[in-house]
């Protein structure tokens, strides 16, 4: 069985088989990014089981994030310690039984903290994934190998909500949870044998417990400030935001004191200094927050205006059309995935990474130009597909470019501050952006002498606040580029000797 195992995992001049790998991490990261989708799908048939508040629905996507964010990093730095293979078969593990529980769920309360466990075995996977592929691939195919990964994401994001869609028109929404569970059970016997064994990358030292809980207690109170400022998810909800955001402010500075005195850090603040791999993960943050506002405020509007019925001979649900729109997005993300990883072996990532963005700037402006009730479908289609195109031209270079300047003792750490870029962009996408619309609105609806009630069903301010929130991130998002050419020029003959 040996044998058989170091054929199927190796080329015969002793390279790890792209495709094996990509196909052994690709099984978590597939379920991981498909559950997420779904989740959002899903909170209307969950609201309305267990009867409560759409305010206190949210929390089912909410402590998904949130436990993300505070162990993400964790889970890398514990696969460097220990090892990035099982660590990420164990987060598999976690993951399906956090899954099971959701199906199990008889009240809200039950499922968000088994969406919370679902969560802490996401970390796992993802915390580990992209560490596994750079562990062995080289600066010549690591491109290739990172774009299949891309792919794999962009397929489970395009296929999320019509599978939510149908299983949940035959079955129930919990049937949507339960399909993780056999999925799985086969991601980890196969990666059992598709992923090499991976020894720890750190000799042993003292475990950075305090570093660890430290940045966990400051991010998880820093997001969950911003969520409750925006959403009134519980009474007095800014009482308690306010509250959060003064632990965070004090929890930050003693991570970073802790962090420079510790001899083995949870997080090396000198590797933030290497512009690849610091404005790297910056710009990961800003192009998430460009695509979240697609996501979630267009897909709002595009329901808002029935754009559905501007269809004529074919009846369709509202919420079908728009997905259809949206899904421009994904769909463009999935046809320069591979494309774009090929790329990232042969061109320079700034440069790459830099018009990607410049082109979702592009399109934010366009949004900000031509949003109206009456603008046609297409311009829509047009809209979400060349962004999902520039986000995925973005993706495997970025991640390219700031994995292969990671050191080898720090690719789970390096790899979980990447997998954190996503919870962070889109919790501050989201709470960014519907901060900016609200105000926006607000000071529309007053210059304009309207008793404004919900935003949403008023169409002469909420069009207009909309427009100018798209122009809002695409300023922010300018600056994106700017921060991403300044990472500076691939070193590739330093980096290939180096490994």
């Amino acid at each position: 069985m040996k044998l058989n195992l170091n054929k199927l995992q190796r080329k015969e001049n002793g390279q790890v088989r792209i495709g094996v790998l990509i196909s052994g991490t690709g099984i978590g990261v597939f379920m991981a990014s498909l559950d997420a989708t779904v989740a959002v799908i899903l909170l209307e048939l969950i609201r309305g089981d267990f009867d409560v508040s759409p305010n206190r629905i949210q929390w089912v996507v909410l402590s998904y994030l949130l436990v993300m964010m505070a162990f993400t990093i964790i889970a890398g730095d514990l696969g460097d310690k220990i090892s990035n293979k099982h660590i990420f078969q164990l987060g598999m593990f976690i993951f399906a039984i956090g899954s099971f529980l959701c199906f199990l769920s008889h009240s809200l309360m039950f499922l968000i903290i088994a969406r919370a466990i679902q969560s802490l075995g996401a970390t796992g996977m993802t915390a580990n994934g992209i560490a596994l592929v750079t562990r062995f691939t080289t600066r010549n195919n690591r491109g290739k190998a990172m774009g299949l990964s891309n792919l794999i994401i962009s397929v489970s994001v395009i296929s999320g909500p019509l599978l939510g869609a149908l299983i949940t028109h035959y079955y129930s929404w919990r049937v949507v949870f339960l399909i993780n569970v056999p999925i799985g059970l086969v991601g980890l016997i196969w990666g059992q044998f598709a992923i090499p064994e991976t020894p720890s990358l750190k000799k042993e030292k003292k475990a950075d417990y305090i570093g660890s809980l430290s940045f966990a207690l400051f991010l998880t109170l820093f997001m969950l400030s911003l969520s409750l400022f925006v959403e009134e998810i519980v009474p007095n909800s800014q009482t308690y935001a306010i509250i959060s955001l003064i632990g965070s402010i004090i929890f930050f500075p003693i991570f970073i004191w802790w962090e420079r005195r510790h001899n083995n850090p949870l997080i090396d603040l000198k590797l933030l200094k290497n512009r690849k791999i610091g404005f790297g993960l910056i710009t990961a943050v800003i192009k998430h927050q460009g695509y979240i506002i697609i996501l979630y405020h267009l897909n709002i509007y595009l329901q808002a205006i029935n754009i559905a019925a501007r269809i004529e001979n074919i009846e369709l649900p509202s919420i079908i059309v728009v997905g259809l729109i949206i899904s421009g997005l994904p769909v463009g993300m999935a046809i320069m995935a591979v494309i774009s990883g090929y790329l990232s072996d042969k061109i320079d990532a700034r440069y790459l990474c830099t018009a990607a963005i410049l082109g979702v700037v592009l399109m934010l402006i366009l949004l900000f130009i031509f949003l109206s009730i009456n603008a046609p479908i297409w311009f829509y289609v047009i809209v979400t597909t060349v962004i999902g195109v520039c986000i995925g031209l973005f993706q495997s270079p970025n991640i390219n470019s700031v994995m292969s300047a990671a050191p080898k003792d720090k690719v789970g750490v390096i790899s979980g501050l990447h997998g954190l870029t996503t919870s962070i962009g889109i919790s501050l996408g989201t709470a960014i952006s519907t901060a900016v619309l609200t105000s926006g609105g607000t000071i529309i609806a007053n210059s304009k002498g309207i008793q404004m009630g919900n935003l949403v069903d008023t169409p002469e301010v909420y069009v207009p606040a909309l427009r100018w929130m798209f122009l809002f991130f695409a300023v922010i998002t300018s600056f994106g580029a700017v921060i991403s050419y300044l990472r500076g020029p691939e070193n590739r003959d330093k980096e290939d000797k180096e490994e």
